[in-house]
């Protein structure tokens, strides 16, 4: 399934409605809304997880960059 970073972001602010106490909240993604109580925030920590690392995949394979020193008594 393909996620966005406004995906990760509302599923972080969930995380936090429900860390502060709030009972239920609410989350959409592709037009189904879901609801979430207080004993599914470890499941919604899991899915954060996993929505980071799929878009941390998905932008791409990042260039190393190597630095070579050199110095004037050839060290």
């Amino acid at each position: 399934m393909a996620y966005t970073a406004d995906d990760l972001a509302s599923i972080r602010r969930a995380i936090v409605e429900l860390a502060r106490g709030q009972r239920v909240t609410t989350v959409t993604h592709n037009g189904r809304t879901v609801q979430y109580a207080q004993s599914d925030i470890d499941a919604l920590r899991d899915l954060a997880r996993e929505i980071a690392l799929e878009l941390k995949h998905a932008g791409g394979r990042r260039r190393s960059r190597t630095h070579y020193v050199t110095t004037s008594k050839g060290l």
